[in-house]
């Protein structure tokens, strides 16, 4: 199997490709080569598994210490060229540096006191020192166990506004799963083959590379924060990310949009009514919300009755409770939705609890409000619909918006805007990529592109 070096920004000790583009891993050890494929073409996920492999191979070769035993005999056999005290009787040892080399050197010297003549006197450096006369001597960091740090780390991020109940609990998983890979070690010890091996672990155990890179995130915020309150001198975790974020995207996991047929299936008036039973609203209206405003389940089933406003005539959802600052937006709503029962449900819930959730009977959790709604939804009546495309769940009505609506050739921007992937404040209707809707106000232009959806569907809400 002929060899082909990596690129330079992609080299990684003993990592090569064959002619057919899978990598593998090559050892030479006492003239005699070992090869093993990490049966992959993707070079991020290969230099993960070779960068395991080498930090395994560094743990069971890393040099063993001398004993006391195994110095003396080399003493006597003359072999002493790596130390740098010289006795009387000839004998020298370098390599004396810390306090800890001076520790080992005494024990030698009270050993060979029994066993070598003619040592001589114990030379000025090895006589016991206090501590203010090694002025040049650097203070060691006060370490202590990795979970014992993290404790004060969750406190300060709790606080935070950046970081979500949801992903606090996450962080506590992934550093629970640190400390049970490592032995909860101490952070002193912590170093980048530790980091290595735990992504390598988590890839090993079928992980997404998404997935990964969360734990990854978790760890390395973590260790930014140690940096800047004395519990660290590093980052280990810096660099450690496996590939880009435009090339995570295609890894992902995606969300087929619904066919024609399936979403005439699906809302049949002989069995949608079935699947949201009596005195359910949120199961019966939250799946036809999603497919005319191609927003995400969760940004619409929390939604509080006062987000449901109007501007200038334009009636629309205003989500706030969204992933990034893109995602706060202004939602018009589309004309089916003003020709259903909808608004009528809003103006009894206002009369019920003026203050109070559009649908109060989803509870928050620790992924949003939808669990439920998509719980039935996915695992109970897209069975029964026999719609078994592991793609197609309650996400896939906002993929059947975008789709349909790129389809359709509408603004780009608009479309971004609405569906929360481009800022709408940075959108301005008098440059020339908005000609058609200059002179107009955002949140009307916006609900012109909204209307230009054009799914019709079987049963009149």
């Amino acid at each position: 199997m002929p060899r082909t070096s990596l690129p330079t920004s992609a080299a990684v000790p003993h990592l090569y490709r064959d002619r057919h583009g899978t990598f593998y891993f090559r050892l030479t050890i006492g003239g005699a080569t070992v090869k093993r494929s990490l049966r992959t073409k993707d070079v991020s996920l290969a230099t993960m598994r070779v960068s395991a492999l080498n930090w395994q191979w560094k743990m069971a070769n890393r040099p063993k210490e001398p004993t006391i035993s195994e110095i003396i005999a080399a003493a006597r056999a003359g072999k002493t060229r790596d130390f740098d005290i010289k006795f009387p009787n000839g004998l020298s040892i370098e390599g004396v540096n810390t306090d800890d080399d001076v520790r080992r050197v005494k024990e030698l010297v009270d050993h060979w006191k029994e066993n070598i003549e003619d040592i001589g006197p114990i030379p000025p450096e090895l006589q016991p020192q206090r501590p203010e006369h090694r002025e040049s001597a650097k203070p060691k960091r006060a370490s202590q166990p990795f979970t014992k740090t993290v404790l004060p780390y969750i406190v300060e991020r709790s606080k935070d506004n950046h970081n979500s109940p949801k992903t606090i609990a996450d962080k506590k998983a992934t550093f629970a799963a640190f400390a049970e890979q490592f032995g909860d070690p101490d952070m002193s010890s912590i170093d980048k083959a530790m980091a290595v091996a735990f992504k390598a672990h988590h890839i090993a155990t079928a992980a997404g590379a998404g997935r990964v890179n969360t734990k990854i995130g978790h760890l390395s915020d973590f260790f930014d924060w140690c940096l800047g309150n004395g519990h660290a001198d590093s980052n280990p975790f810096e660099g450690t990310r496996i590939g880009k974020k435009a090339k995570l995207m295609q890894q992902t996991e995606s969300f087929e949009p619904f066919t024609g047929a399936e979403l005439e299936l699906i809302f049949s008036p002989t069995t949608y009514p079935g699947y949201a039973g009596k005195d359910k609203p949120h199961y019966y209206w939250l799946p036809f919300l999603l497919l005319y405003t191609g927003a995400r389940p969760n940004e619409l089933a929390g939604l509080a009755l006062e987000d449901v406003r109007q501007e200038a005539g334009v009636d629309y959802f205003y989500i706030t409770a969204a992933k990034n600052s893109n995602s706060q937006r202004k939602v018009p709503l589309h004309k089916a939705i003003l020709a259903s029962g909808f608004m009528a449900y809003v103006a009894q819930r206002r009369q019920e609890d003026p203050s109070g959730q559009l649908f109060p009977a989803l509870l928050p959790g620790k992924n949003g409000h939808a669990k439920n709604v998509s719980r039935r939804f996915n695992e109970s009546y897209l069975a029964q619909l026999k719609i078994t495309d592991p793609t197609h769940r309650l996400y896939s009505f906002r993929s059947t918006f975008i789709t349909r609506m790129t389809e359709l050739n509408v603004n780009t921007a608009m479309l971004m805007a609405i569906v929360g992937h481009y800022e709408q404040s940075a959108v301005d209707l008098s440059s020339p990529h908005f000609k058609a809707y200059q002179g107009t106000k955002l949140v009307a232009a916006l609900r012109d592109v909204v209307n230009v959806f054009d799914v019709v569907l079987p049963m009149a809400f």
